[in-house]
């Protein structure tokens, strides 16, 4: 089970993915990023009951992006 300690590090550290991933030129950066803050997510998840498999959606395009 996470600490608080552990839990605000992830919530910091998926914001900095998200800022990183902005920045990116390259997709296949961006979707490693994605891919990234999709694995922190679930970690956090587990710490309780999880409430979703995925935290992508589709977009107008059909790509999936961080919402």
């Amino acid at each position: 089970m996470s600490t608080s300690k552990q839990s605000k590090y992830i919530h910091v550290r998926i914001a900095q993915l998200k800022e990183d991933m902005l920045k990116a030129s390259n997709e296949h950066d961006k979707a490693w990023y994605n891919r990234c803050i999709q694995e922190l997510d679930w970690v956090l998840q587990m710490d309780k009951k999880p409430t979703h498999n995925c935290y992508m959606e589709s977009t107008d395009g059909g790509k999936e992006i961080w919402t």
